[in-house]
């Protein structure tokens, strides 16, 4: 683990692989926005998932981008001091990815009652 921590905070290759993840979750989204048709899916198992199109593309991508800030923000090394506070940073920016995650949802939610 980190810094003598208990057991809770990520090791450093997990923070790197979690804010590649942010990028990754930005740059899915955004080529399904050029395209018009951003498919995605609350499940990794057999759900098929769903093609969004127009306002339901956007409105997942938006939940995309704030849940990638909020890891982002979580995992990232902080500049000036270098202490890794993961319970502060987990309080401070755990919002900010439970927004992004209900938009997220949201819009899969609504595509599935349309359908």
């Amino acid at each position: 683990m980190n810094d003598g921590s208990d057991g809770r905070t990520p090791s450093g290759w997990m923070r790197a692989l979690g804010m590649i993840g942010a990028v990754f979750m930005i740059g899915y989204g955004t080529r399904g926005l050029v395209r018009n048709d951003l498919h995605v899916s609350l499940s990794k198992s057999s759900d098929p998932g769903v093609h969004l199109h127009g306002a339901l593309a956007w409105l997942c991508f938006a939940g995309m981008v704030t849940m990638a800030i909020g890891l982002w923000r979580l995992l990232a090394p902080e500049f000036g001091n270098g202490e890794f506070d993961f319970d502060a940073r987990r309080r401070k920016f755990g919002p900010i990815f439970v927004i992004g995650l209900g938009l997220y949802v949201a819009a899969q939610a609504i595509a599935g009652l349309r359908s």
